[in-house]
């Protein structure tokens, strides 16, 4: 794991989802925002930010089987765009994340 700002996420969680990630795209940034950055809050969906070139939708489907497969079925948001930050709502989602 090399995120150094705790969150609320297992190691195993965090490994699991930038292994799965990674494997489609290396260069990939992967981001965690919402509630699972604040460790005063309690539950709440994982929400997730990846920044790709390379990656489709498609992939993103075969990241939550993976993720589902070992810490089963749960909320579990994922927002993909362009290392360029095409969107205009991700472009605020990396100053309130922690990179994992």
């Amino acid at each position: 794991m090399t995120t150094l700002h705790p969150v609320r996420l297992s190691c195993e969680e965090i490994d699991i989802l930038k292994e799965s990630i990674l494997q489609v795209d290396s260069r990939a940034k992967v981001y965690l925002f919402g509630s699972r950055v604040d460790l005063d809050k309690r539950g709440g969906d994982i929400d997730i930010l990846i920044l790709s070139d390379l990656m489709k939708l498609k992939d993103l489907r075969d990241i939550r089987l993976k993720f589902f497969k070992e810490f089963g079925e749960q909320k579990l948001d994922i927002i993909l765009d362009t290392n360029s930050v095409s969107k205009a709502f991700t472009k605020v989602i990396p100053q309130k994340a922690v990179e994992l």
